[in-house]
């Protein structure tokens, strides 16, 4: 007589979970996420998957070229690349100062350029969640939404944004990919015309920004408890930062931080990166990963952008 054999217990066999693209971010990118046995998170990957290699394009070519050919690492924020490669090239010609009109010139196209990019953020990225919740259904959080069910807010996210575009555009003479900035200096002044036709329109941006700030504040009272446990986790910091401790992301020196707010190093020029930071690349990403030598890889690492320049 035959006798009833016991089935198998169920395993759950490890999978891979891919994102790909990644939405509402400044670039290309995905996520890989591979589970164990248990289904439990075994590594979590955000892989750069565009190819940029702007180290050997540059190779080569005229170093005036330089500061308009590296700024089409992106579109968003050109400005920040066209500057950083100008003050390159700069040390390049010897130019140790600049006249104090070309300094105020780059000074203002990069102040446009934070306006315009963080407006890009905190309105079209980060405000469907925070105004309609982590939970609400996907094709609800966008931008298209937040006009129409907040148009006040949808207007700020607008014009905010022009605004910050139309700096750049009056300092460097182009919206996206300026071309003001040459090595020593700047090849256009800031007309009177165009200064007054700015100034004019300060005081309403500066409001909207004001107003702006006061819908996060009230979202992040209203939810203190998620703010203090979702993405929370320790890490080193690094920021630019300017003469008697202001923020400075034009010209000022390197300082880095660990969880607990104490020193790593400060006051490190620009030139002096290589002797602080290490640079590292993996397989997986055409990201650099880069780290605090003194603490190494696996500790070195430290996030930078608006919480580290606060902290």
């Amino acid at each position: 007589m035959a006798t009833a054999t016991n089935q198998p217990n169920t395993v759950t066999l490890p999978r891979k979970i891919v994102i790909d693209p990644v939405t509402r971010v400044e670039g290309h990118g995905k996520v890989t996420i591979r589970l164990n046995e248990a289904g439990e998170v075994e590594q979590a990957r955000f892989h750069i998957v565009e190819f940029r290699g702007f180290e050997r394009f540059i190779q080569g070519q005229m170093f005036w070229d330089v500061p308009v050919i590296v700024q089409r690492l992106c579109g968003i924020c050109p400005v920040s690349h066209h500057l950083t490669a100008a003050k390159a090239m700069d040390m390049i010609v010897g130019a140790d100062k600049l006249t104090p009109t070309a300094d105020k010139c780059r000074r203002l196209m990069y102040f446009g350029q934070l306006l315009q990019s963080n407006a890009l953020h905190f309105f079209h990225l980060a405000s469907p969640d925070l105004l309609f919740g982590f939970g609400a259904p996907e094709p609800e959080r966008n931008i298209l939404s937040v006009l129409q069910r907040f148009p006040e807010i949808g207007k700020w996210a607008i014009f905010i944004r022009k605004f910050g575009q139309e700096v750049i555009k009056a300092t460097s003479g182009r919206k996206i990919h300026p071309t003001s900035a040459i090595p020593g200096g700047v090849n256009e002044n800031l007309s009177v015309e165009l200064r007054d036709d700015l100034r004019k329109d300060v005081d309403q941006i500066t409001d909207w920004c004001c107003k702006a700030l006061e819908v996060h504040k009230d979202y992040g009272r209203a939810h203190a408890q998620l703010y203090r446990e979702f993405a929370t986790f320790e890490s080193s910091y690094m920021s630019l930062v300017g003469a008697n401790g202001v923020m400075d992301l034009y010209d000022g020196k390197l300082r880095a931080v660990d969880s607990q707010g104490q020193s790593i190093f400060e006051g490190v020029s620009a030139a002096e990166y290589p002797d602080y930071l290490a640079e590292e690349v993996r397989s997986w990403s055409y990201m650099k990963f880069p780290h605090v030598k003194s603490l190494g890889r696996e500790n070195g690492w430290y996030r930078v952008g608006p919480l580290a320049q606060i902290n």
